[in-house]
């Protein structure tokens, strides 16, 4: 009878009022109850120790909760089939059904979020039945966010290492380098010299905290048959916020193949990073021994550092570094032309460079190579 009476107040509500259930403080689902809403929930008040389940459903148009307080829900499933908007945070206790239909939010607004609870789970996550804007998860180890955008779904799995701690993920269907969706954009072109290329089609933006992994999985939408021949060379690439530049955060473990897989990143402390996509590393290759030795005595022997893969592939760059790492010659269509003459500033420019040993890289980044070795300078 209990029961009876509180469906019967929820009903009374929404005839009252017209525009959906408004919660005023009153409302509360004990355990094995069941509710339907078949119209939008407004909640200004409590509406946090609920049992039971607690679905939303609709074949034709979208449903809205909206209000001054966020709901926590036990039991939550839905079926709508234009989605479910939320312009409030919500927080799932036990499970999450999806049966059809996306949970919508504001993805410019990280505070609007659908969370899933230390001991909650999900099911049913699809391409058409996800959370569409930000994801939350507090108290797991483990946890899959069943992130997308539009009708794909892009999750994003992140294990914790030493704790546990809030976490927020979203997906975003952008560049990375002139997102729609941030006023400021995370420059493809500053990367460290591991890093080839960064994926231009699509990132997540992670936010929390403490040493992580994560793992990204691709398919043949994101068309990285068009980038690289081979998945050792796909990485998980991080805009870091301090050095303002992508850094490889590795390729631990990977598996699939070029149309479709995942790749698991190195640990890494998530403090430096919120933004991720897919790194693309170069195809290290070395012709002959890759060291050479240079003699620019005039003799017209071993006078200039010569490579022959630039006549095949004119359009690289050059980088030769001295032992301490210092960058002390860089050239751009290098065409065989260094005789042991630095163009930086490290020492005094143009002077020849000391006799020693020098490490050179070639990029070829137009097709992914990467060619280094040595170089050793004589008088």
């Amino acid at each position: 009878m209990q029961k009876r009476l509180f469906i019967l107040l929820v009903l009374l509500g929404q005839s009252l009022l017209g525009q959906g259930v408004h919660n005023f403080g009153n409302l509360q689902l004990h355990s094995k109850g069941s509710l339907g809403f078949h119209t939008d929930f407004i909640n200004d008040s409590g509406f946090d120790e609920n049992l039971g389940l607690i679905g939303f459903y609709h074949d034709e148009s979208n449903l809205l909760i909206s209000g001054n307080s966020s709901p926590v829900f036990f039991d939550f499933e839905m079926a709508v089939e234009n989605d479910l908007y939320i312009e409030e945070p919500i927080t799932i206790d036990n499970s999450l059904n999806f049966i059809y239909g996306n949970i919508k939010s504001d993805r410019n607004n990280k505070n609007i979020y659908t969370k899933i609870s230390e001991n909650a789970f999900y099911e049913g996550a699809v391409d058409m039945a996800k959370i569409d804007g930000h994801a939350a998860v507090e108290g797991q180890k483990l946890f899959s966010f069943p992130v997308g955008n539009g009708d794909i779904m892009r999750p994003l799995l992140l294990e914790f290492i030493d704790g546990t701690f809030l976490a927020k993920c979203a997906y975003f269907r952008e560049s990375p380098d002139f997102p729609e969706s941030f006023s400021t954009g995370f420059d493809i072109n500053r990367k460290d010299a591991y890093l080839s290329t960064i994926h231009t089609q699509e990132f997540w933006n992670l936010k929390t905290s403490g040493m992580i992994q994560v793992t990204l999985n691709w398919n043949s939408d994101c068309n990285l048959k068009s980038i690289v021949e081979e998945i050792e060379h796909i990485t998980v690439a991080g805009w870091n916020k301090k050095n303002e530049e992508w850094t490889n955060l590795g390729n631990f473990n990977y598996e699939g193949e070029i149309d479709e897989g995942w790749v698991t990143s190195n640990t890494f402390n998530a403090n430096d990073y919120e933004i991720f996509t897919f790194g693309f590393l170069f195809n290290i290759k070395n012709r002959d021994s890759g060291n050479y030795a240079l003699t620019p005595n005039g003799d017209g022997s071993n006078d200039f550092f010569i490579l022959e893969i630039v006549e095949e592939y004119p359009t690289n760059n050059l980088m030769i570094f001295n032992r301490e790492g210092q960058l002390v010659y860089e050239k751009t269509d290098y065409q065989n032309e260094f005789n042991g003459i630095s163009n930086k500033k490290i020492i005094q420019k143009g002077q020849q460079l000391p006799e020693g040993v020098y490490f050179y890289i070639l990029e070829i980044k137009a097709h992914n190579l990467k060619y280094q070795g040595y170089i050793y300078i004589a008088k």
